[in-house]
């Protein structure tokens, strides 16, 4: 599925779309420059289930956790140096239970699950415009 976004306002209605279709337990991989709009999507995401405020980059914090009608775990693996490291805060289990999306998973995705959702956000060549393509889920 391929979606042309031309607003952070309109990214994040794009993932209170998508949200609609997805039940816990999911892994979603937020792939895109710094900049492209992870964090936008994660908050229209987000506020699907309830979550309307604090949804931020948890870029020094690698984890933020989300309470709403279910739990979303918002990682930045950005700055993850090795899969010890997220073992230590509890990844494994916290990926099997609610909801988790992921900014930065590439270094990583050996350990996510195989029915994972891939979101990319690019840029395009029109200023404030971005091609959002989601890999791994059916929509009927």
């Amino acid at each position: 599925m391929i979606f042309i976004s031309h607003s952070t306002e309109e990214t994040e209605k794009f993932a209170y779309s998508l949200a609609e279709h997805i039940t816990p337990p999911r892994v979603i991989c937020l792939i895109g420059n710094l900049g492209a709009g992870k964090t936008a999507f994660t908050r229209g995401f987000a506020r699907f289930f309830g979550v309307e405020k604090g949804v931020a980059s948890p870029t020094f914090t690698i984890l933020m956790k989300y309470t709403g009608d279910v739990e979303i775990n918002h990682y930045d693996l950005y700055r993850a140096e090795d899969y010890d490291e997220l073992c230590d805060i509890g990844f494994e289990d916290q990926i099997e239970e609610g909801i988790s999306l992921i900014e930065w998973p590439d270094s990583f995705m050996e350990y996510l699950p195989e029915d994972k959702v891939v979101v990319r956000i690019e840029y395009t060549d029109n200023e404030g415009e971005r091609k959002i393509t989601v890999e791994g889920l059916e929509i009927e």
